[in-house]
């Protein structure tokens, strides 16, 4: 079941970057990451009313504030690394994400892969690396930023899933979605700028619905697989959904060459995942 969860929780991320990028042609990135937030707030809540799931442990909070630092961190990262205009093309660094898990579950978690597991991770990264263009203006300020948020990221898994063993999924998103909300509010009024949305807010609805079941589905399934591996399959669905939405909806090209890499990804995924089948 947590293997599903986990595909499942892929697949919604990749749907979701695809209503993303139509959302951001007429909305600010930053502004878009406040509204999933706020409105992914009430559905957390509701879950915890339905399912019950408020129940926590005093070990949650560390690891919980963590996690909401290192989101609100890493959001901020991003937002920056938009304003210097480079941001598409050092997007393969966050290839790197699932060695980043791997290493620091390890440490914090005692997981390990297997030998196959690792050649298999380390062949899918080069071939999303390969799938995009490989890596440019890597002395970029962008470049930094987004290895910041790769580092950020990655920790962040591990993070979670510590936070995860004192409390449920609906709770930690609560908790998450209200800290990363308040802290994106304050940046703004800091900075005296408006909150609003150029849209009607109810088209915002399907991209809502889809960050909201990419994120619980992504929590159900990392209590029980490894970090890297959830990583590395949300990384690699990412990258072909991207290229095939690309293709058939936005009708941009496809080479061969990134067609041969995005095979190579799918070989990788089934060695990758082969100890939870």
């Amino acid at each position: 079941m947590a293997v599903l969860y986990l595909l499942l929780s892929a697949l919604s991320w990749t749907l979701f970057d695809l209503a993303r990028k139509k959302l951001v042609v007429t909305e600010s990135p930053m502004i878009l990451t406040l509204a999933f937030n706020l409105g992914t707030f009430p559905l957390y809540l509701a879950g915890c009313l339905i399912w019950g799931s408020v129940s926590v442990t005093s070990g949650y909070w560390i690891p919980g504030l963590i996690s909401a630092l290192i989101a609100v961190t890493t959001a901020l990262g991003i937002f920056t690394a938009l304003k210097y205009g480079e941001f598409s093309r050092v997007i393969p660094v966050l290839a790197l994400t699932p060695v980043v898990s791997t290493l620091s579950a390890g440490v914090f978690l005692d997981e390990s892969l297997s030998v196959w597991q690792w050649i298999a991770m380390l062949t899918v990264i080069g071939a999303i690396v390969g799938a995009q263009g490989g890596l440019h203006h890597v002395r970029s300020k962008s470049f930094v930023l987004m290895l910041g948020v790769s580092v950020g990221w990655g920790v962040g898994t591990v993070v979670d899933k510590i936070a995860l063993q004192h409390a449920g999924p609906f709770f930690h998103g609560m908790i998450q979605t209200a800290l990363v909300s308040g802290s994106m509010i304050l940046f703004y009024l800091i900075y005296r700028q408006r909150l609003t949305l150029t849209g009607r807010v109810f088209a915002l609805l399907p991209a809502l619905t889809l960050f909201f079941l990419a994120v619980v589905l992504q929590w159900l399934a990392l209590p029980v697989i490894d970090a890297g591996v959830v990583e590395t399959v949300k990384r690699s669905v990412g990258i072909i959904g991207a290229l095939v939405a690309g293709y058939f909806v936005f009708r941009e090209p496809i080479s061969r060459a990134q067609v041969f890499w995005c095979l190579l990804i799918l070989a990788g995924i089934p060695v990758i995942l082969q100890p939870e089948l």
